[in-house]
């Protein structure tokens, strides 16, 4: 064999293995970028003092819409079976639905209330609206009749969370410092669990075996056993509002609105792992479990504060409307 016709070989050779890395890393980055896309998630953040919804999309961490609502939108829920996002406008006294395909509004649904807090039931035919100054509930099937169901609850009910075999509904009721536990089938109290002093945020583990208060002006949480109805109480910062809990149940999440901060807590010892410094006024909080990172909304700085929950440790501030408030579960997985 000549020279000539090694050298060729090399080149011939050194050609393919150029072209297969290429193809290599093509075929990664296709398959990175379907994956990504096979469940993106979002963020619907309410902002009151403009009368707007700011939509975030977690890959990015951008805001990819802004939509009109109605007036003081407050409350938020979000439905991927249903391809909905739900949003309480408490001035307006209305109920805004938005298209999560093309987020627009697609139905107002009036309210003869003020409507605060919201929750979907897990199989998202209930949406649960807790009426905050006529001390209520209502069970609003999310079919096109709206069949409305009505319960009465304690004093300026706020958050609402549902069972995840949908049996039962808890309601903070604010002004009575207690937790109505509700039959969903009767749409009937069962019981009263007396929490601290003017709970507003509620959370609830993935398993349905823990229950979170977050009482505003003890700054505190109280962590229920719904089995047991024990409870601990545990100090956080000042003025706390919502709270969220990790996919494993170990870490609870509670946004501080006066010291602007997120306490992070290991549910196991009730001990503090972390303190955070957010946006100002920082008010709903909701946890991407697939991406490991907490979103708060922060009402006084019109932003959402995102954190890493595998370090604690701020990874961007995303600007959003004015006084974003996004109470209640805001993150849509598709």
């Amino acid at each position: 064999m000549n020279i000539q016709t090694i050298k060729s070989l090399k080149i011939n050779h050194f050609i393919a293995f150029m072209l297969t890395c290429m193809m290599n890393v093509a075929c990664h980055a296709a398959s990175h970028h379907v994956n990504q896309n096979i469940s993106p998630h979002f963020a619907y953040i309410t902002n009151q003092g403009d009368d707007t919804i700011s939509v975030i999309d977690t890959t990015l961490n951008q805001v990819i819409s802004t939509i009109k609502v109605g007036k003081a939108p407050v409350g938020v829920a979000v439905s991927a079976k249903l391809q909905r996002a739900y949003i309480s406008n408490v001035e307006s006294q209305e109920i805004s639905m938005i298209n999560t395909q093309n987020n627009t509004v697609v139905e107002t649904l009036k309210i003869k209330g003020s409507p605060v807090g919201l929750a979907l039931s897990p199989d998202s035919q209930t949406l649960y609206v807790a009426d905050w100054f006529d001390n209520r509930v209502l069970a609003i099937s999310t079919q096109p009749n709206h069949l409305t169901r009505v319960v009465a609850v304690g004093d300026a009910p706020a958050g609402l969370v549902v069972s995840p075999n949908k049996q039962w509904l808890y309601v903070a009721n604010r002004d009575s410092n207690d937790i109505a536990v509700i039959d969903t089938a009767t749409l009937s109290i069962k019981k009263r669990i007396k929490v601290g002093t003017h709970p507003y945020g509620i959370a609830l583990s993935a398993s349905g075996k823990l229950l979170v208060s977050v009482n505003v002006k003890d700054d505190t949480v109280s962590i229920i056993n719904t089995k047991t109805k024990h409870q601990h109480t545990v100090k956080v910062g000042y003025h706390p509002y919502c709270a969220a809990i990790s996919l494993d149940e170990k870490t609870l999440y509670v946004s501080n609105t006066q010291d602007d901060s997120v306490t992070v807590i290991n549910i196991a010892t009730q001990k503090t792992i972390a303190t955070i410094a957010v946006g100002s006024t920082p008010e709903g909080i909701s946890l991407d479990h697939s991406k490991h990172r907490a979103y708060v909304a922060n009402w006084g700085s019109n932003n959402v504060s995102v954190i890493d929950t595998n370090t604690n440790k701020i990874l961007t501030t995303i600007k959003t409307g004015e006084k974003s408030r996004a109470f209640g579960r805001f993150i849509l997985s598709r």
